[in-house]
């Protein structure tokens, strides 16, 4: 799906309600929820063309549809899991199917970022937004009353407000002197294809049906994954890095990861595609949460939302249902003129869930092999999972249910 674009040659003279700066679930859903509420909106984005590729593993928890209206997984989903399957080193697995309280699925849907994006800047576009492709944005200057983005032709644009949604390594923030200090982790993935998937109804054929993977042990502070889609299955590993590595570690990194991403699909009868036609290795940050850091200038013309904010969850990395929330609470302060509390709202939102999410992670990888027997193997620990995924638990109970596990492990 291809999101329409409005050519204006005169759009550097205009001054818009918002800019939102990068086509990404952030910027898309902030783009299109102040557009839907008649706000002048104008989406720029670096890349050249749209749909543009972005990997990512591409799990959304559809329990998202309780904070965001108006998303339709049937137009952008390919598929939906309902069921995990663990395994450590790549040996020792277990299945485990995410339930409700009530006992219904708890589903995550299974998205591929370039038709997800898509459709995001659709509907910005198809309630007014304009988006010009092409735009690398180099420096920002606010004023009492606007800010104005110059872009790296020289060409101006000045808004009411600008949306920072450009990424964990975007500019908008440092150049805004926000989130001067980022720290990331690191991931590895690559897209294979496979024939006669989804659509034709049916799953990989080494697969669970509506199962997604992870493995543990392979990587410290990090894991692996397979997680299917409708015609590839996108495999990746990832390292949330205690701190920033030098050149030689980060390529031992880099050789850690591809070594995850082996044993992973080892585990399911699969290979590493090699030759000239194998699918490329890519390579990504993670942005670290701080949940100390302004998102937002002190005059509130500047807001971050997405992974240029490091609101991602600490544990398992998961950025796109974040992303997503966050440009819907960006739009509503902005349309609210209450832009000034925004890195506030975020807090109350994400800050005492990311928190826990942290220290579970900390607990987890000093003792991973325990924590994965006695947590991630425990019946009930599985069904706790489904209710966090569900929306009916939080971090803070799983986090309680380790401490009293690893306290009485074999009570």
């Amino acid at each position: 799906m291809m999101p329409t674009m409005i050519a204006e040659p005169k759009a550097a003279q205009k001054i818009w309600d918002v800019i939102v700066v990068g086509a990404g679930p952030g910027g898309g859903t902030c783009a299109w929820k102040c557009a839907a509420a008649g706000w002048q909106t104008l989406l720029l984005e670096r890349a050249t063309t749209l749909p543009r590729y972005k990997p990512c593993g591409g799990g959304i928890p559809a329990v998202i549809r309780q904070s965001v209206t108006g998303l339709e997984p049937e137009a952008f989903a390919d598929l939906s899991v309902t069921k995990l399957r663990h395994s450590w080193k790549g040996k020792d697995p277990v299945l485990a199917t995410m339930e409700t309280t009530a006992g219904t699925p708890a589903e995550v849907w299974m998205v591929q970022r370039p038709r997800f994006d898509s459709w995001l800047t659709e509907k910005a576009t198809q309630n007014g937004a304009m988006v010009r492709t092409g735009v690398r944005i180099v420096a920002i200057t606010e004023e009492r009353d606007h800010v104005t983005l110059t872009d790296a032709e020289g060409n101006t644009y000045t808004a009411r407000y600008v949306v920072g949604a450009d990424g964990a390594k975007g500019i908008i923030g440092p150049k805004s002197g926000l989130r001067l200090k980022r720290q990331y982790g690191i991931a590895r993935e690559i897209e294979i294809p496979f024939e006669g998937g989804w659509e034709e109804g049916r799953w990989h054929p080494k697969l669970e049906p509506g199962a997604a993977y992870l493995d543990y042990g392979t990587v410290k502070h990090g894991y692996a994954w397979i997680f299917p889609k409708r015609n590839c299955l996108s495999v990746g590993a990832g390292m949330l890095l205690p701190k920033q590595p030098t050149p030689e570690a980060q390529r031992e990194v880099g050789t850690t990861l591809r070594h995850a991403i082996d044993i992973v699909l080892h585990s399911v009868g699969l290979t590493y595609p090699e030759g000239e036609n194998a699918p490329p290795l890519w390579a990504h940050p993670i942005p670290y949460w701080t949940g100390q850091e302004p998102l937002t200038t002190a005059s509130g013309r500047t807001l971050l939302v997405g992974d240029a904010a490091g609101v991602v969850q600490p544990l398992f990395g998961e950025g796109i249902q974040y992303a997503v929330r966050s440009g819907a609470v960006a739009a509503e302060h902005l349309i609210a003129g209450t832009t000034t509390e925004y890195t506030e709202a975020i807090r109350a939102l994400f800050a005492e869930e990311f928190d826990a999410a942290a220290r579970v992670g900390k607990v987890f990888h000093r003792t991973p092999y325990l924590s994965y027997r006695l947590g991630v193997k425990n019946p009930a620990g599985n069904r706790l999972v489904g209710r966090v995924m569900a929306g009916e638990a939080h971090f803070a109970i799983l986090e309680k249910r380790i401490y009293e596990r690893l306290k009485k492990p074999f009570g």
